[in-house]
Formats: C-alpha cells, sequence, structure tokens
C-alpha cells in the first residue's frame, strides 16, 4: 500500500462520484421546478413531485457522502508519512496518517447540503415552508455542483500535500525536513484533531436546521399563524444549541493550534460571534412576538439572522485570517 494505490483510490472516486453529484444536480433542478409550479399553481400533483425528487436528491447525497467516507479510510490505509529518522523518536506513530474528517475543503458545501436535505425531511407536511425550502435546495445543489464538487477533484489541498511529500521523500530532497514539521502541525491540530471532527459539524448541522428557521420567517412576513413562529422556534433551538456548543469546543481547539497567534481578531470568529449574539436576540424576541408590531420584527430578525449566518461562512474566501482560504 502506497502512494500508487492512493492516487487510484482519488481516480476511482472521481469516476463513481462524478455521475452521482450529476444526478443530484438533475433531480435538484427538477425539484426547484415542480417547487415553483406548485408556489404558482397549487397543485398539488406538483408537490408530490417535488417531495419524490427530494428523496431521490437526499439518498443520493448519502450515496456520495459513502463513496467519500470510502475514499478517506483509502487515505489513512495507503498513505504513510515516514518522518526521518532523527524526527521519529519525537513524533508519535499516529501522527503518520491522515484520519482526515468528511467536511474539509470542498466537501463541507457537500456536507451542509446533505444535512440541509435531511432537515428539510421532517417538514414535508408543511406544504407552504417545503416548497420554499425545496427551491434553497435546488438552489444549494447548483452552488455545490459548480462551486464545490467534491468529485471533481477531490481534496485538492490534501491531495497536494501528499504528493510533495512522496515527490521528496523519492528523490531525498533536504526540504523533506521542513515538510515533516508542516505535515506533523497539519496532521496534529488539524486533520486528526478531536475538535476537527466536533466542532465543523455541529457548526454546518446547525446552519442546516436555521434555514428551516429562515424559511419559516420568511412566511412569517406574509401570514400570522402562529405554526410559523413556532416551526422557526423548534428548528432555532436546535441550531442554537448545536451552534452554541460548537462554538465553545472551538475554543480550546484555538489555543491549542494557534497559541502563538491573535486568533480571537479573525474574521471568521468575529463574525461567528456576531452571528450568535443575533440568533440570541432572535430567540429573546419571541417572548414579545404576540405584541403589537413584533411579530414582524421577529420574522425580519430571524431573516437578518440567516443572512448574517451566509455572511460568516462567506468570509472564509473573502476576508483574509486564520480559516481564511484567502492569504493576506
Amino acid at each position: 500500500m502506497g502512494f500508487q494505490e492512493y492516487i487510484a483510490a482519488r481516480e476511482f472516486l472521481g469516476t463513481i462520484g462524478q455521475p452521482v453529484i450529476t444526478y443530484i444536480l438533475i433531480i435538484s433542478l427538477f425539484q426547484g421546478i415542480f417547487s415553483i409550479l406548485y408556489l404558482i399553481k397549487k397543485n398539488n400533483r406538483y408537490y408530490d413531485y417535488l417531495i419524490k425528487c427530494l428523496y431521490i436528491s437526499t439518498g443520493l447525497y448519502l450515496i456520495g457522502f459513502v463513496m467519500l467516507a470510502w475514499f478517506h479510510i483509502q487515505i489513512y490505509n495507503t498513505v504513510l508519512i515516514e518522518y526521518p529518522v532523527a524526527l521519529r523518536q519525537m513524533i508519535p506513530v499516529e501522527n503518520s496518517r491522515f484520519a482526515i474528517p468528511l467536511w474539509i475543503e470542498s466537501e463541507k458545501l457537500y456536507f451542509w447540503a446533505m444535512c440541509a436535505s435531511i432537515f428539510a425531511l421532517t417538514v414535508t407536511k408543511r406544504k407552504d415552508i417545503m416548497s420554499f425550502l425545496s427551491v434553497i435546495l435546488s438552489i444549494f445543489s447548483v452552488v455545490v455542483y459548480f462551486f464545490s464538487n467534491p468529485f471533481k477533484d477531490p481534496l485538492p489541498i490534501v491531495n497536494g500535500e501528499i504528493t510533495q511529500w512522496y515527490a521528496l521523500f523519492s528523490s531525498n530532497d533536504m526540504r523533506i525536513f521542513e515538510m515533516a514539521g508542516t505535515l506533523y502541525g497539519r496532521i496534529t491540530y488539524y486533520y486528526n484533531s478531536t475538535y476537527m471532527w466536533t466542532h465543523p459539524p455541529m457548526l454546518f448541522i446547525a446552519y442546516a436546521s436555521l434555514i428551516i428557521t429562515f424559511a419559516a420567517c420568511v412566511y412569517m412576513l406574509f401570514k400570522k399563524d402562529r405554526l410559523y413562529d413556532e416551526i422557526a422556534y423548534r428548528y432555532a433551538k436546535i441550531g442554537y444549541i448545536l451552534l452554541t456548543t460548537g462554538m465553545l469546543i472551538g475554543y480550546p481547539w484555538a489555543i491549542e493550534a494557534w497559541k502563538d497567534s491573535a486568533w480571537w481578531w479573525d474574521p471568521k470568529i468575529s463574525g461567528s460571534i456576531m452571528m450568535w449574539v443575533l440568533y440570541s436576540a432572535y430567540l429573546h424576541s419571541r417572548i414579545y412576538v404576540s405584541k403589537g408590531k413584533m411579530w414582524k420584527t421577529t420574522a425580519y430578525l430571524g431573516i437578518i439572522c440567516f443572512a448574517s449566518l451566509i455572511f460568516t461562512y462567506l468570509l472564509t474566501y473573502i476576508v483574509p485570517g486564520i480559516h481564511s482560504l484567502v492569504q493576506p
């Protein structure tokens, strides 16, 4: 087992995974079309079609997720970082393999979309909210396919690190000592970290739950139905608990991994705190939802919260920082 086996597994993932995500895109587009037709014509036949599409697309997301899990297992089994002899006594054996979670690089948006589809299945009895959610999910699938396709170029950053390591190792290049230090840090504090296996998925599952809160708040603007508020609140509680827990778990991880950096000024962290404060305000505003104009105020606040969530996610791609993919 080695580099060639890893390359073969990567190519195989692309071969079998690309058709799956293509089918997800096609089914999701039909789902969006049926949703719009239902919203316009209120024909239950279109609603039945969109629900069938939702079940199929969610199933395909889960199949693709299993494929990604298989690939991660192959990385763990085939790639072994054989550190130079001078470093082996200082580096534990468990830090020689990549135990990579399934929500990094282009996989994280896929994971979010999959969780959102699963959450959507829990509100299929609410045709109004479900039809609006289906349009959002359809757009989500388009974004995943064109901008965050995990099968088109699987884990490009990880692949670059592995490829560079084997190239240096086979040529006895002295830069291998520098690369060994870099990989040790990446494996220890990022890929194999317990925090990486708990902090991000909690946030993405929270985000998926809060999409339903957003959809219910939109409907609250047009119809004063207590049920919309109850749905929005129910999923906001789930999202808020996961969001809070995930952020708290991220704190000791930041201290361990970035102790020599001013990580508390990171834009993504600042944005996350802002989002958490807004959702705290939303949950508190519900105490007065039945008074005067607070119904619409609460709805607007729920929508603003979701806008802050999207903004916080995009900070990774538009603003330099510790979390960011943008170089300062």
